[in-house]
């Protein structure tokens, strides 16, 4: 499993799941999934285009349009048009204190997708991965919460976290860049290699190098359904079945002369009697629809093979 390359205890997932920070210490490599001689890879040998990297130094995201650029030989400029990154500007940034970050990596790394294929079958949810390279005595992005639950796993060097409390539970709009969290400091904490910090959506964090540079890997729990999704649902049904709903807003001016309320109170009325048709039954319905849609996501679509649908591979018994 997955996950137990991520929480000593995984157990514990249920109780800490979006609510609690938990550390767990000691857990092994995880070099098959990713590490510096991979991300030399990507970044010298195999291709790798600026939409999937960032770089920020400090707090600041000195963005990567400058990645694809170097002399004006004809090399440097099928570079240019590719979009391929060069790698001697980005070594030189992270020279300089920048942090180097991988990008949405299941989507062209395999080593990364197969992990994070194998969490999404544990954990239940669909699973991305970003890769963080950090040099000594440096920040990268500055403190902030996200959107979704992560599972900070620290491959190589060290790091030191910062966390506050969230500004509300589950929050579903991105921290504002550059507002210093005003919640409580809850944990402070260094994670060496082979530790992993399970991070709650929400909690504002912030981590920094020492002496030694850091390698760690972020695998978020993606964009997991919530009520708000089901009451979408809910709408767009009773939407069928009320025409009060289904009516145009009013005019401004009777917005502005007071005529909307009445016209809301019709609305609301109406949506009232058709929620209260639809029946709890209806509702665990759409609720087991979101899940079975999510189960679909996350298996592996069958491979389709180019040569068949070109009719180009050779049939059975042909030389």
């Amino acid at each position: 499993m997955a996950v137990e390359m991520l929480l000593d205890d995984p157990s514990k997932l249920v109780s800490i799941r979006d609510t609690q920070p938990y550390v767990s210490r000691a857990m092994g490599e995880l070099g098959h999934v990713f590490s510096t001689d991979l991300a030399q890879q990507l970044l010298f040998e195999r291709g790798l285009r600026t939409p999937y990297i960032r770089l920020w130094r400090h707090g600041q995201d000195i963005g990567v349009r400058n990645a694809a650029r170097s002399g004006e030989d004809g090399d440097d400029e099928r570079r240019v048009l590719s979009g391929l990154a060069d790698p001697g500007y980005v070594v030189a940034q992270i020279q300089e204190g920048a942090t180097l970050v991988f990008q949405a990596m299941s989507t062209y790394c395999p080593e990364v997708e197969a992990f994070c294929a194998e969490l999404s079958e544990d954990i239940g949810v669909p699973v991305a991965a970003n890769a963080f390279l950090t040099p000594p005595h440096s920040k990268g992005a500055e403190a902030h919460y996200d959107l979704a639950s992560i599972f900070l796993r620290q491959l190589a060097g060290s790091k030191t976290w910062r966390l506050h409390e969230p500004p509300k539970q589950w929050p579903v709009k991105r921290s504002k860049p550059g507002v210093a969290p005003q919640t409580p400091l809850c944990l402070e904490v260094t994670l060496n290699a082979g530790d992993c910090l399970y991070l709650p959506r929400g909690y504002y964090h912030e981590g920094t190098t020492g002496a030694e540079g850091s390698v760690h890997i972020a695998f978020s729990d993606g964009v997991e359904d919530t009520w708000t999704q089901i009451l979408h649902d809910v709408l767009d049904l009773t939407a069928e079945r009320s025409v009060a709903l289904r009516g145009r807003l009013p005019s401004k001016s009777e917005a502005l002369s007071g005529q909307s309320k009445e016209i809301w109170r019709e609305v609301r009325e109406d949506v009232f009697r058709t929620l209260e048709s639809l029946g709890d039954e209806l509702i665990s319905a759409l609720v087991v629809r979101r899940l079975q849609a999510r189960e679909q996501q996350l298996k592996k679509a069958e491979t389709a093979s180019l040569g068949k649908i070109l009719a180009v591979e050779p049939r059975s018994g042909d030389a």
